[in-house]
């Protein structure tokens, strides 16, 4: 910095140093961290398992049996299928001092029985992932989370083909630099892909270098109405051209597209649209690849899950509590059977994940744990749990 004669230049570049902002030479930077990192820290690059100081679980092989195809559910210890029962009233909204009552204990005691299980498991599951998930075409999107008062980003790449998230990464911004860092990391662990779909944020088109940008048409097909709402204040002048705006791409021809382009563009002006139509045409040619095939819009279902997860916590203390409940959650989405498929994530790299009894005890709660046949039969289920507790 002193070899620097102009003065001018070297206190700002200093200043921003000093606060952490200066991003000169940041790409290289990342290049030569990651090329002088162990091979243990380039293995661990993916999806951050945080410290998990305080929350081992006292039997590692009884751990293990959660996750082996056809091993009984008697085998597995009663206290065990608790903290699993536990975890999926947890995962699916319950507060956990509710959770503590029904169990006479303190709600931070549940918190770390769930956590310390999901900790303990995920390594296990996610390297199913990386040795089994090729990600030959990815989806990229970010979802905002408060931790503490502060906005961070959690950054999720999914695979296009079998759903599952291959990379996940929670980071303070959704810069440029934070996106490259994601393709970074996802070099780190071996995947590079050839497509890449996303939402049109800017940032992405520095992920991956040399792979094929595509955006998504159902962020697309979102942005006509908040284009439409942000120009007309009417509801009618916004339904009257919303309809003739989506129809544009509501079809599986690419000529059938580009003809409905020009005719829509004719009408531009009378309609007020000209801001839209141009930024459609300039994106056209990401636009098109994603009408045949259509995309599977499997990152929105995915957050969607994420979202009414979320909601119950309304922010995260710490950025070390919130890495650890984002896998609690990407582990339970992995084994909880989805409603549109009628199958787990898992089991599109892992068939033989249905006999597993971490399967059935997260699926059938109340009929591995308690012996319920039928939960309808038994509506008082909290007096239920207590007295199966006590």
């Amino acid at each position: 910095m002193e070899q620097i004669s102009c003065s001018s230049i070297r206190e700002p570049v200093r200043k921003q140093i000093a606060a952490g902002k200066a991003h000169y030479q940041e790409e290289h930077l990342l290049k030569e961290i990651l090329a002088n990192m162990p091979p243990q820290a380039r293995h661990k690059a993916g999806i951050e398992t945080p410290e998990t100081e305080g929350m081992h679980i006292s039997d590692p092989s009884s751990i293990r049996k959660l996750l082996i195809p056809d091993e009984s559910i008697s085998s597995i210890q009663n206290p065990l299928r608790w903290v699993i029962f536990c975890m999926v009233l947890y995962y699916h909204g319950v507060k956990l001092s509710v959770l503590g009552g029904w169990m006479k204990v303190h709600k931070t005691t549940i918190l770390r029985w769930i956590l310390g299980l999901a900790l303990a498991l995920w390594p296990i599951a996610y390297k199913w992932i990386v040795d089994k998930v090729k990600a030959r075409a990815v989806y990229i999107d970010e979802k905002w989370l408060k931790i503490h008062g502060k906005w961070h980003y959690w950054f999720v790449v999914l695979d296009v083909v079998t759903g599952l998230p291959v990379l996940a990464s929670l980071l303070p911004s959704k810069s440029k630099w934070a996106c490259r860092w994601m393709g970074v990391k996802l070099k780190s662990i071996g995947k590079i892909p050839r497509v890449v779909i996303t939402d049109g944020l800017l940032g992405y088109h520095y992920v991956i270098e040399g792979a094929k940008h595509i955006l998504c048409l159902f962020h697309h097909q979102q942005g006509v109405t908040s284009f439409l709402k942000r120009i007309f204040h009417s509801k009618e002048q916004v339904d009257s051209r919303k309809s003739k705006m989506k129809k544009l791409l509501q079809t599986n021809d690419k000529r059938t597209v580009r003809r409905r382009l020009w005719k829509l563009k004719e009408s531009a002006g009378e309609l007020g649209i000209v801001e839209w139509i141009q930024q459609t045409e300039n994106n056209l040619s990401k636009l098109l690849p994603s009408v045949v095939p259509r995309t599977t819009n499997a990152i929105e279902r995915f957050f969607r899950a994420f979202s009414r997860f979320y909601k119950v916590r309304c922010g995260f203390f710490s950025v070390i509590s919130a890495k650890r409940e984002l896998i609690f959650f990407l582990l339970m989405y992995l084994f909880v059977i989805q409603p549109e498929s009628g199958k787990a994530p898992i089991e599109s790299i892992m068939p033989d994940a249905r006999r597993m009894p971490l399967y059935k005890l997260v699926n059938d709660p109340f009929g591995t744990v308690m012996g319920i046949g039928d939960v309808k039969k038994n509506v008082r289920m909290a007096d239920f749990a207590l007295h199966q507790c006590a």
